[in-house]
């Protein structure tokens, strides 16, 4: 009988339309203002995990200057919130300055308590 009942549930196609989503719905998208100079607003964010590099790197981190498109990119072993603290001080504030806003996803990796009081002591 379950047989039965899961062969008629995937072969309806109203079942297949009105079945509840499992999925968390999306959140909804907000407007990022222009902006007005130079290293003002910054966007971050990981890419990967990629197949691993020789160095043991598995993804990257990106960040991109939203007024003149420009890239700073590091390849790094993990997708952790120390990685990225670390990043952020040494390889972009140490190098560029610090800007007045960076703009990221709501990873845990951006969430972290670590992550939260870098940007504060900046």
């Amino acid at each position: 009988m379950y047989k039965d009942i899961v062969q008629h549930i995937s072969s309806c196609i109203n079942c297949r339309k009105n079945k509840p989503s499992r999925r968390k719905p999306d959140g909804h998208l907000q407007s990022i203002e222009p902006s007005r100079g130079v290293w003002e607003r910054l966007a971050m964010d990981y890419v990967g995990p990629v197949p691993e590099s020789k160095s043991g790197n598995k993804y990257f981190l990106v960040i991109t200057d939203l007024f003149s498109k420009f890239v700073v990119t590091k390849p790094v072993p993990d997708n952790t919130s120390i990685t990225a603290a670390r990043f952020l001080l040494y390889d972009v504030f140490m190098i560029y300055g610090v800007p007045l806003e960076i703009i990221a996803d709501n990873g845990s990796h951006f969430t972290s308590a670590l992550y939260e009081s870098l940007i504060k002591l900046v």
